[in-house]
């Protein structure tokens, strides 16, 4: 019998996505009145080059999920902007949500998507580009999206949010610049909502010079961003959340047959040069997987599928094979 494939560790995240669609998402937009008199409204320019119209659909999510929902015809060669399109398009009068923009996959290279928020305030207006993210970026289980914080925690407020492609568990942790996590919370979100929060008001924890916000994916997956905004003139900074890894990479080496610590079938991309070959009449026949971590860490082994009876029977990742009946 032939052991097709071994998987050491994998994660899979299913997005909800219609076949044949490509969404982008711009993770926060607003028409609404905040902290110290600041107005704040969100601004979207679409652009289309190709020598046809397209047809794009644009949806408001919110903390409770998918709300109001519009489509527009883009002409050839056009432009169309929407000037407090939280307000205007969506008809909401006082709200912070996410929006998401829908295409053919056909014509996903041929539009341009600017998004801008802007806040009114008596001394002018200052505004930040937020960008319209495809959601093939998004962060999954396992990643760790970073959102750096103000250099001075006095002369700025920290804001984060994301939005959720499918039901998602993130621990939030609020790490000092000497690498104490000051506080974490874990919470649940819910398939397509988008949550804004002040970042010292959700981990109930003052903010630190140089604090760094960790989202850590526990399951699900989501876009996440941060925002810096003066105290004093309002003016306000987009944070992108950097998707990282917190976890060790782990390369397979190879296949070691007679488990006599030399690797009989090598591999190269963490693939293996051939398959692991495998007779028994009756009687089990063992082999072994061989593998390293970057920071020396114990690798922890299962097999996620199989034609064959197969089951690691230690942790040093010796495979057991048993025929199927």
């Amino acid at each position: 019998m032939t052991l097709n494939k071994i998987i050491i560790t994998a994660s899979l995240a299913l997005l909800p996505l219609s076949a044949g669609a490509a969404t982008l998402i711009i993770p926060a937009a607003a028409s609404t009145n905040g902290a110290n008199g600041s107005n704040w409204k969100s601004e979207v320019t679409l652009h289309n080059t190709s020598a046809r119209a397209i047809n794009v659909t644009l949806r408001f999510h919110d903390q409770a999920g998918a709300a109001e929902s519009g489509s527009v015809s883009l002409a050839a060669r056009s432009t169309m902007a929407f000037k407090d399109i939280v307000r205007t398009e969506f008809d909401r009068q006082n709200a912070i949500g996410a929006i998401e923009i829908t295409v053919a996959d056909t014509d996903a290279n041929r539009i341009a998507v600017s998004s801008r928020t802007a806040n009114a305030t008596a001394g002018g207006e200052f505004g930040q580009d937020i960008p319209a993210i495809d959601v093939a970026s998004a962060s999954n289980a396992g990643d760790v999206a970073v959102i750096t914080g103000p250099t001075s925690a006095l002369d700025f407020r920290f804001n984060a949010g994301l939005y959720t492609l499918a039901d998602t568990t993130i621990r939030w942790d609020l790490v000092r610049e000497t690498g104490t996590v000051a506080a974490s919370k874990t919470i649940d979100y819910a398939a397509g909502v988008q949550n804004q929060f002040g970042v010292s008001a959700l981990l109930g924890a003052e903010l630190n010079d140089n604090d760094v916000l960790h989202a850590v994916v526990v399951k699900g997956s989501a876009i996440f961003y941060g925002s810096i905004i003066n105290q004093m003139s309002g003016d306000p900074s987009y944070v992108p959340g950097v998707r990282t890894r917190e976890q060790a990479r782990i390369t397979l080496l190879g296949v070691d047959r007679d488990q006599n610590g030399t690797i009989d079938i090598a591999a190269h991309d963490n693939v293996l040069d051939s398959a692991v070959d495998s007779y028994t009449l009756g009687f089990p026949t063992f082999f072994r997987i061989v593998t390293s971590s970057e920071n020396g860490d114990k690798v922890r082994y299962e097999v996620v599928s199989s034609t064959a009876d197969a089951r690691f029977v230690d942790d040093n990742g010796t495979v057991q094979i048993v025929a199927s009946a």
